[in-house]
């Protein structure tokens, strides 16, 4: 069998050489892709194996002797054959200075060859290979053959080396119709022991071999002895015709918080009118300081169509917004989940979507749907409006259309919240309850709370001030929602008890 690979060599520490070929100790300096893959065994085609397994490997070593047109390949020990074509940016770039004119490049180069090779390999700097290999998942939209990125920590043409072995193992996920291997039809990083999904990648450390891990999603595969795909995990191929949008908007930030951070400096971020997007990295499950200045700057840039992300600092985990008090302010104030993503995938994801997603809502919609596998969950949520103290009422009643993707059939967690709730004409110390309803525009005062649709019941002491009250209806949730709008209705516990709030809203996670 004859497998078509394909190379694109951007740049970084795997191509580099000794500026003066007979001193090896002279400084490094990129070396052109012809001479980096000379040093991979098999690849040189001056010189003649002293055995080929197949009739087709002969033929193809004496065409290149001949002198006609040179068709780069290796035979497998299975008797296959992989025929490579090849391309390089026309000046090698340091890793370090790669950026969306750069993933454009590669994609539309990727698209220019899609329909002739089988599989893609690109050979890329360490330090922002996981955001290239999460801008490129991306920009690919049903792709359904494997781009495989690697790179090494020391040079190639180095006498200890991780290059060759990275390089080999790159082409044999990319060839797998001649390595027998399954295909992932995804970008994914080939790097030491690991194969990563590319929008899960993170680089963990600057000279271990193993330079890259996913933490918050299984290796799509292992490389030891054997190179074992671990296919539960892979995308299905898709069926559509491939396409790529590298439409990215850059003007994008990263703020990261930390204690004792200056209100003035990040509201002159946040305020900033050259920036459509921030990603901001927060504490633990997407927590922020109840700071007033810095929560009303952050409402003021939602309020001018920015988008905010929340982002956790930690490593491993999710963000988890409307489930605990500290995030469902950010929530409240328009500030959209990050939840399991990398910093790699967030901010390009955010960047995708600045530059792709228009319409009413759509771009908000997008950062909380799962799009490549870059995260665990989606996040939908769901708006219903308030109520003023001027018209408290005893029945509040609302209804909100949910995105067609939402599933109902795989919410994982539901938090209901009401914000700034307060009872209108009550003596402080009487105790409130409030009875809400999932589905039943009809619910009234004499409506039984042994209907399924009664969700929960909202019971507290009235201390006098508006407060907000949280309460978990996973349960009831999973069993009540239907397809079509969802429909929530508030009842007090009698028809003279009034109430008002800020805003009721529920989110809810679903399994990507």
């Amino acid at each position: 069998m004859i497998t078509k690979v394909f190379i694109l060599y951007t740049g970084g520490t795997i191509g580099m050489g000794p500026k003066d070929k007979d001193d090896p100790y002279s400084p490094l300096e990129p070396k052109p892709l012809e001479q980096l893959l000379t040093y991979v065994p098999g690849f040189d085609m001056e010189k003649e194996p002293k055995k080929y397994r197949s009739i087709e490997a002969k033929k193809l070593y004496e065409n290149n002797k001949k002198g006609r047109k040179r068709t780069p390949f290796i035979e497998l020990d299975n008797g296959n054959i992989i025929i490579f074509g090849s391309t390089a940016f026309e000046k090698p770039v340091d890793s370090s200075d790669i950026g969306p004119k750069d993933w454009k490049m590669m994609a539309k180069i990727i698209e220019k060859n899609y329909d002739v090779y089988d599989g893609y390999v690109i050979l890329h700097g360490t330090d922002t290979m996981a955001f290239t290999s999460s801008a490129l998942s991306f920009m690919f939209g049903n792709l359904a053959k494997p781009v495989v990125i690697t790179g090494s920590q020391l040079p190639i043409s180095g006498l200890r080396t991780d290059a060759v072995l990275n390089l080999i193992n790159a082409i044999y996920i990319a060839g797998y119709k001649a390595t027998d291997l399954p295909p992932i039809p995804e970008v994914v990083i080939a790097f030491a022991d690991k194969i990563i999904r590319g929008c899960r990648a993170t680089k963990i450390s600057t000279s271990d071999w193993a330079g890259f891990d996913s933490p918050n999603f299984p290796l799509l595969g292992t490389i030891g002895e054997h190179i074992k795909i671990n296919t539960n995990y892979v995308m299905d191929k898709p069926t559509r015709k491939f396409f790529t949008t590298t439409e990215f908007d850059d003007h994008v930030f990263i703020i990261g918080l930390f204690p004792g951070f200056s209100n003035s400096q990040i509201e002159k971020l946040l305020t900033d009118e050259t920036i459509r997007g921030y990603i901001i990295r927060t504490y633990g499950t997407g927590n922020v300081p109840s700071n007033k200045k810095f929560l009303n700057s952050i409402k003021k840039a939602v309020k001018k169509h920015k988008m905010v992300v929340n982002l956790s600092q930690c490593t491993v985990g999710t963000v988890e917004m409307g489930l605990y008090e500290a995030s469902s302010i950010l929530m409240e104030r328009g500030v959209l989940s990050g939840l399991d993503m990398t910093p790699e995938a967030a901010v390009t994801k955010l960047m995708w979507t600045l530059g792709t997603q228009y319409g009413k809502g759509k771009d908000y919609t997008q950062m909380q749907i799962n799009q490549r596998g870059e995260q665990t969950d989606n996040l939908f949520d769901f708006r219903f409006g308030g109520v003023k103290k001027s018209k408290a009422v005893s029945i509040f009643t609302s209804v909100f259309t949910p995105d067609q993707r939402f599933n109902i059939t795989r919410i994982s967690d539901s938090m209901l919240r009401i914000s700034n709730l307060g009872i209108k004409d009550v003596e402080i110390g009487k105790r409130i309850k409030i009875h809400v309803f999932m589905n039943m525009p009809t619910a009234n005062h004499k409506t039984n709370l042994k209907e399924e649709r009664h969700i929960t019941t909202i019971d507290f002491e009235w201390t006098g001030k508006p407060e907000s009250r949280m309460q978990n209806i996973t349960y009831k949730t999973q069993n009540v929602i239907s397809k079509g709008d969802i429909i929530i209705t508030l009842v007090t516990e009698s028809e003279d008890m009034k109430i008002y709030f800020k805003g009721l809203y529920i989110a809810i996670y679903s399994k990507a």
